[in-house]
This record gives structure tokens, sequence and C-alpha cells, in this order.
């Protein structure tokens, strides 16, 4: 296959594009989390764990199991986030041989403030694209999504 076809076959992908799409969204986004709450050193494998942690806190053995990845990885991307600010650890009440893993609540880095990344970014969209088009979009995104949590779900 020459470049130009393999290219061309890239391009006419709608799961390609959506997964560089999704990339580019991630990059900016933790760029953008970088600079606003000064934290240089937040990297995306610290936002991978976010999905794996409850509100009312998680022990670091089952984030792990929830990521499929060792203790070990998951308890020093924990460690780096305690001193980010981020999370911080209290020792479980029913095991106390074990911590749990909560989300910082107050303060500046509070997890709800990452999202308020998101909503900047999905406002340059609504700016780029105008109100219509941006919400046959996200429509048309929610259907896929849907089809993926069907296929999930069976």
């Amino acid at each position: 296959m020459k470049k130009s076809d393999f290219e061309h076959f890239k391009n006419a992908s709608l799961s390609n594009q959506l997964i560089k799409t999704g990339r580019l969204i991630n990059e900016r986004g933790l760029a953008v989390a970088r600079d606003h709450y000064n934290l240089p050193s937040l990297k995306q494998s610290h936002l991978d764990l976010f999905p794996h942690i409850d509100f009312e806190g998680t022990s670091i053995s089952e984030i792990a199991k929830r990521k499929g990845v060792s203790k070990q990885s998951v308890s020093k991307l924990v460690q780096e986030l305690v001193q980010l600010k981020i999370l911080y650890l209290k020792t479980d009440q029913v095991d106390s041989r074990s911590k749990r893993v909560f989300f910082k609540t107050s303060g500046p880095y509070a997890i709800q403030n990452l999202f308020k990344v998101l909503q900047s970014i999905d406002q340059s969209l609504l700016d780029a694209l105008g109100e219509k088009p941006y919400k046959s979009v996200l429509k048309k995104l929610d259907d896929i999504l849907e089809v993926f949590q069907t296929e999930a779900n069976n």
C-alpha cells in the first residue's frame, strides 16, 4: 500500500478520526490544566487514574484492579498526585492496614476544576462550529457512544 493510499484510508475511517480527535482533545486539556492550575508535572497517566477513583474513596488495589495494572504503578502515580495536592490518602476505616485514595475537594485543585478545562474546550468548539453543528455532532457522538455501551453490556 502506498503512503497516499494509507493516508486516504485513515482519513476515511470514522474510528480513526474519533481516536485522533480524542487524543488531540486530551493533549489540549492536559496543556490547559498544566498552565491554568500551575501543574507543570501533571501527566496523562495521572489523569488516566481519575475514572477509577470514587468520590467516597478507593483503595490502591481496587484502582489497580479496575485499571488492569500493578498496585506498584498505581501507588507511584497516587503519591505524585498527593504531592500535587489533587489527591489525599486516608486510613481505611474497615482495614487499618489499607489506605483509601480521595480527591482533594477543597482548595484550588478540586476535581471539579478539571471539568472547567473541558468546558473551555467545548466553548472553543462551539465558537468554531456554531451552535447547530455543535449540537448535531454531540448528538451523533451520543448515538455512537450508545452503540458501544450497548455492545459492552451484552
